[in-house]
């Protein structure tokens, strides 16, 4: 029952935060440092708690686990915020261990998800939809999945315009709009391995493209295309192009409907217009910090999770602060645990999954292929629990 809920609650936000002085970055209570005990967290405790027999603690006592120790103790010193490095450390064991552990019950997990991923596509997708037609939050009953509070006037929120019309972009149970576009883009690829194309399947289905639609991530909308039309291309031998025309011309209609819906009296122009528009920037000024701080400890990085902390060091010429990480989760890694970091935690996933299996279903080269383009350009599968949540799952099953 405990796997079950931890699975189901893997969506939410629903959380305590802890704010310590050292959460902040001058003076600014930042969300990425703050200690937080999530619902979802309860769930795998207790589930963990009852998997005892799975863990050998004599075996524990290794060199391995010794060098892998070493490695963190010297990330910890060399942190400017040792404290945030520890908590960052004690996300990424929490990580490694669920991945093992789903592993030895993939099977299992496997039937939990045909009830569950339908679940998750339909609340957030559907949730999402109404964020956006109400202009912001919903409130009551949502609250206690995550639901933050806001509307469409509130600082910092994600807005979009289409058709001329300015719109909230959904946030579904999320902390922003493209963390719920990038696990509704992996739940819905990880979907069509389901061999039982029913009617509920392929409500699922478009729900969940329902659900990309209105985040407004227009990276994923892109990569969501490519995937509508051309998936056939890699497991079918033979290329259609009435499947390729039915396709797109389905996509197109379906865009068509739904932005119809919202205002006739547009311009094309206008169709890329109301996202944030000094986006751009913002990420390569990130980025550009990123390369800095990788020169300053290439090898151990600067600390888990002290990417923002440092961040102030490293725009002493700008007098607005983007406190975010690095919007590629490989960078990040890199600034972070170094080289060496990677290399271990690198080693300690091999161990944990099935290596030829893993590399032999090219199913399995889309999903990794679709983590893998949506991380050069957002930090979420490193940084925020419902998506590393996911990726911990997927790697524990496929």
């Amino acid at each position: 029952m405990w796997l079950f809920l931890f699975l189901l609650a893997i969506p939410t936000q629903l959380g305590r935060h802890f704010w310590p002085e050292w959460s902040q970055v001058i003076g600014m209570r930042v969300d990425y440092l703050s200690p937080t005990l999530y619902l979802v967290d309860i769930f795998w405790t207790i589930w963990i708690t009852g998997k005892y027999r799975y863990f050998n603690f004599k075996k524990l006592v290794n060199f391995e686990n010794l060098i892998f120790l070493l490695l963190i103790g010297v990330n910890v010193i060399v942190a400017g915020n040792r404290w945030v490095a520890i908590y960052r450390w004690v996300r990424i064991i929490q990580w490694i261990v669920t991945i093992k552990l789903i592993k030895n019950e993939e099977l299992r997990i496997k039937n939990y998800l045909k009830w569950i991923l339908p679940i998750w596509v339909i609340t957030e997708s559907l949730l999402g939809l109404t964020q956006v037609l109400n202009g912001g939050s919903i409130g009551g009953i949502w609250y206690w999945i995550g639901e933050r509070r806001f509307s469409f006037s509130s600082i910092g929120i994600a807005q979009m315009s289409l058709f001329g019309e300015g719109l909230l972009r959904a946030y579904g149970s999320f902390s922003h709009p493209n963390s719920s576009a990038g696990f509704l883009l992996i739940v819905w690829c990880y979907w069509q391995r389901n061999k039982n194309k029913n009617f509920n399947y392929w409500i699922v289905y478009w729900i969940a493209i329902l659900g990309i639609l209105v985040s407004g991530s227009r990276w994923v909308w892109g990569i969501t295309f490519i995937i509508f039309n051309l998936k056939f291309l890699i497991f079918k031998n033979k290329l259609r192009v009435k499947d390729i025309l039915g396709r797109c011309l389905v996509m197109v209609g379906l865009a068509s409907v739904v932005l119809g819906m919202i205002s006739v009296n547009y311009r094309l122009s206008d169709f890329f217009a109301g996202w944030d528009s000094d986006s751009l920037n913002k990420r390569k000024t990130l980025f550009v910090a990123g390369i800095k701080m990788v020169k300053e400890n290439p090898l151990l990085g600067i600390g888990a999770g002290n990417f923002v902390v440092k961040l102030p060091q490293f725009q002493k010429s700008n007098n607005f602060f983007w406190l975010q990480p690095v919007h590629n989760m490989f960078l990040l890694a890199w600034v972070e645990i170094g080289l060496l970091g990677i290399m271990a935690i690198g080693y300690k996933l091999v161990k944990c999954l099935e290596y030829p299996k893993l590399i032999k279903n090219k199913k399995n080269w889309v999903i990794l292929g679709l983590i893998v383009m949506t991380g050069m350009v957002d930090h979420y599968w490193l940084t925020l629990p419902q998506n590393s949540w996911l990726l911990a799952v997927i790697l524990g099953i496929i």
